[in-house]
């Protein structure tokens, strides 16, 4: 239950790194910062890596800060991850790296840089390893505000691929849409299962043809990471309101380094506004009904312009 318990505070605290894998410049706004959120890289058995991160404080506030590291692991389908040690050796990365300094004193609007070196064992295993560097407030000190403090942790992810004789394998677990709209947008969702042994960022495009053939628009998804073992669901959208008729949508792109093509994946949806058809419907009804009750008004009415009877 406690173990739990802290992987779901560690959720919490580091935010969009667990979230997303981007490169967005500060982990908070309102707490402390870290940057780069993501460090994706690549070693051979017993290399030596360094690199460095930049820790923020932009309060008004005093703050220590303590470096720790930890493994992660994925969750859900939307890019989450878990702080916790790992369960194999696998993909554990913890316990290569060591940083420097692990802590310090940060003054209002201060910054520091923490060099990390990442050492990869002469027997370690080829494919993903991954952990995340977290720093956490360790003390406030000169507080401007009243209150009890609460402790903040924000995180970096570390994404190591050791070289060597790796599984690249990603196969489309599922894709779909709505089988019948009335108006777009038209909205995609692609589930990707990674059964390989390091992370993957598929990359492709839908390609949407209508009931003739012809191609009617390339929708571009976006390229997140997934990891191994995970399902992670991905969302495209056709954003074009007006539509009407039978459509096909082909799911089509590749992955890994050498490009690997995505297992067949096609679906067909309608589209008709049947709701501003209905309205038209019965507006063109209604008029050929008028038209038609009052057919011998019209039909004097023409006598009358084309011939001048009844003057």
């Amino acid at each position: 239950m406690a173990k739990g318990i802290k992987s779901l505070i560690l959720i919490i605290g580091i935010g969009a790194a667990a979230l997303i894998f981007t490169n967005d410049v500060f982990a908070q706004e309102k707490g402390i910062g870290i940057s780069p959120l993501t460090f994706e890289l690549t070693a051979s058995s017993g290399d030596v890596l360094t690199n460095t991160l930049k820790v923020y404080n932009p309060t008004d506030s005093t703050i220590g800060i303590k470096i720790e590291v930890e493994d992660f692991t994925a969750t859900g389908e939307m890019g989450q991850v878990i702080i916790e040690p790992a369960e194999t050796e696998t993909y554990s990365l913890a316990g290569w790296i060591r940083t420097e300094p692990e802590t310090f004193i940060l003054g209002s609007k201060e910054q520091k840089f923490v060099d990390f070196t990442i050492n990869v064992p002469e027997n370690a295993e080829p494919g993903g390893h991954y952990g995340s560097i977290l720093a956490s407030t360790a003390g406030v000190i000169g507080e401007k505000i009243t209150g009890a403090t609460v402790a903040q942790k924000v995180g970096a992810l570390v994404l190591l691929t050791v070289s060597g004789e790796i599984r690249e394998e990603l196969i489309v677990k599922d894709f779909s849409c709505p089988s019948f709209l009335e108006t777009g947008p038209v909205d995609f969702t692609i589930r990707f299962e990674n059964r390989g042994t390091v992370h993957l960022r598929p990359r492709g495009f839908v390609v949407i043809t209508d009931w003739r053939g012809k191609k009617a628009a390339d929708i571009v998804f976006p390229q997140n990471n997934i990891m191994p073992g995970a399902v992670r669901k991905i969302e495209a959208s056709w954003d074009k309101k007006w539509l009407a008729g039978r459509y096909t949508a082909v799911l089509v792109g590749g992955y890994g380094t050498s490009n690997i093509s995505f297992n067949s994946s096609v679906l067909t949806f309608w589209v008709f506004p049947w709701k501003l058809a209905l309205i038209i419907f019965v507006a063109l009804m209604m008029f050929i009904i008028f038209f038609y009750k009052t057919r011998k008004r019209w039909r004097l009415a023409m006598k009358i312009l084309i011939k001048g009877e009844g003057k």
